[in-house]
């Protein structure tokens, strides 16, 4: 299977070790951010989730919102959209915190390419994960799905496959943003890949980021994210305002004459 042929040319690194949760240092009340997908989700080829991706993340957009942003982690390396759907949503809350997420950030496909998922049924995948985070939170939490990398510059594969395997890849990428075109409060956010300029951006296997490839990759989402979540998080990120409900993207805001 292509799959495997794959994963049996690539150095094994563990998932990112250390506590799969944190928060960081700013402005109070914190965004609430839950991260699930694959490897790049649990911080293959990072010592830890700090300097992996939702660490990184969170750091990014404390950096640019200035607000604290506690951030949780549920991912498997290997994971695809469809095991991420059906094993990591419980770790969406933490009942005994109280913890519940304001956003949810979606970084998964690659396996799914890699296992050649067909389209449709990848889509299917992608709108069957929005549905159950819906049911498990019981509201319309904003969901993000990060754009698949590109794999042109990774040399732990073939030049034979990348082109074939990049084109698939793009091909999955599109299922993701038709989802989050026919989904209410669903986005999805190109990331591309590593910079194209010189830089230690990936691991000892070559494939998945290293510390300084997860905060340039968290950094352009972040990029996005900040500007996304002040247009859907308004109760979030607005300082010393009042609690009122979730407005997303396009919607109107509310009348006060109607309260």
């Amino acid at each position: 299977m292509f799959a495997k042929g794959m994963r049996g040319r690539l150095v094994r690194l563990p998932e990112a070790a250390g506590d799969d949760s944190g928060t960081t240092e700013g402005k109070e009340p914190p965004l609430r951010l839950a991260v699930l997908g694959d490897s790049v989700a649990a911080g293959v080829g990072a010592a830890s989730h700090r300097e992996a991706m939702a660490g990184q993340l969170a750091e990014a957009l404390t950096a640019m919102t200035g607000r604290a942003v506690s951030w949780r982690v549920a991912a498997k390396a290997g994971a695809t959209l469809a095991v991420v759907r059906r094993g990591m949503l419980p770790g969406l809350t933490d009942p005994g915190a109280r913890w519940r997420p304001d956003l949810v950030v979606v970084v998964a496909g690659t396996n799914d390419a890699m296992r050649l998922r067909r389209p449709r049924a990848f889509r299917r995948d992608a709108e069957r994960l929005v549905r159950d985070v819906r049911l498990r939170l019981g509201e319309d939490v904003p969901m993000v799905f990060a754009g698949l990398p590109t794999i042109a510059r990774l040399s732990s594969l073939p030049r034979r496959v990348r082109g074939p395997l990049g084109l698939y890849i793009g091909l999955l990428d599109r299922q993701l943003r038709t989802t989050a075109t026919r989904g209410v409060a669903v986005f999805h956010l190109p990331s591309g890949g590593p910079p194209e300029f010189p830089g230690d951006w990936l691991a000892a296997d070559r494939f998945h980021p290293s510390p300084a490839g997860y905060r340039a990759w968290a950094r352009v989402l972040a990029s996005r994210l900040a500007t996304l979540t002040e247009a859907t998080l308004p109760t979030v990120l607005a300082p010393a305002a009042p609690t009122r409900p979730i407005q997303y993207l396009g919607a109107p805001p509310p009348d006060p004459q109607s309260a």
